[in-house]
């Protein structure tokens, strides 16, 4: 499979390692001259210096014969023009892209771009996932708009713990999905009772997080 990936950020950087040990051939766009010659010292002649914006770079990147393109710059601005030109210039029929602002998210959708990766709500999640107990995890942005998928641990000390879910009063837009009990994953029925260290997966509303978080954690 040959990969075309615009930007050597730390990301592009060790996705390029990943790639190449994976037996990929891999090209990468880099208008930064230092970064250029970093990877070419590391990796040799698998970087080409030049804007990834610009349809000739890309064109003397081999682009027309890439079967996925990866946008890993440092701007979302460039990953998306980069992307698009991939797309509709040289038809390369599988793009992906790595965003930093969550608000663009919903524009790379709209645009066609066809894996969009949040680098932001990557990272919130691996913070998540460090905090003892793991009380709110995100899982996933689904794609309709301003809805969430999370995660909750039911604490001990909560005021849910033995009551059963049409005894839970949750948010007007939220719902369970899925409650993993320590025995199984058990659909959600209006009889299945919630146990101390309960994980609760749920729909919700972005902004409503937090309150249904209040709701299955408090006393």
């Amino acid at each position: 499979m040959y990969i075309v990936i615009v930007g050597c950020s730390s990301v592009g950087y060790h996705l390029t390692k990943v790639l190449l040990t994976a037996g990929h051939e891999v090209t990468v766009v880099e208008k930064n001259q230092t970064r250029c010659q970093l990877l070419w010292d590391e990796l040799g002649s698998v970087v080409i210096e030049g804007d990834g914006t610009d349809e000739r770079i890309l064109k003397s990147a081999g682009t027309a014969r890439a079967d996925v393109f990866v946008g890993a710059a440092d701007l979302d601005e460039t990953n998306l023009v980069a992307c698009q030109i991939a797309k509709h210039v040289f038809q390369v029929p599988h793009t992906m892209s790595i965003i930093k602002d969550t608000k663009n998210e919903p524009l790379f959708e709209v645009l066609g771009i066809d894996v969009v990766v949040n680098a932001t709500h990557l990272m919130v999640t691996a913070l998540e996932e460090g905090v003892p107990g793991r009380p709110l995890l995100h899982l996933m942005n689904p794609r309709v708009p301003d809805l969430e998928l999370v995660s909750v641990s039911i604490p001990a000390d909560s005021g849910v713990v033995g009551k059963r879910l049409d005894e839970v009063e949750l948010p007007p837009h939220s719902f369970i999905s899925l409650v993993v009990k320590k025995d199984g994953a058990n659909l959600p029925s209006n009889e299945l009772v919630l146990e101390s260290e309960d994980e609760v997966v749920a729909v919700t509303m972005t902004g409503e997080e937090h309150t249904l978080y209040e709701i299955l954690t408090g006393v």
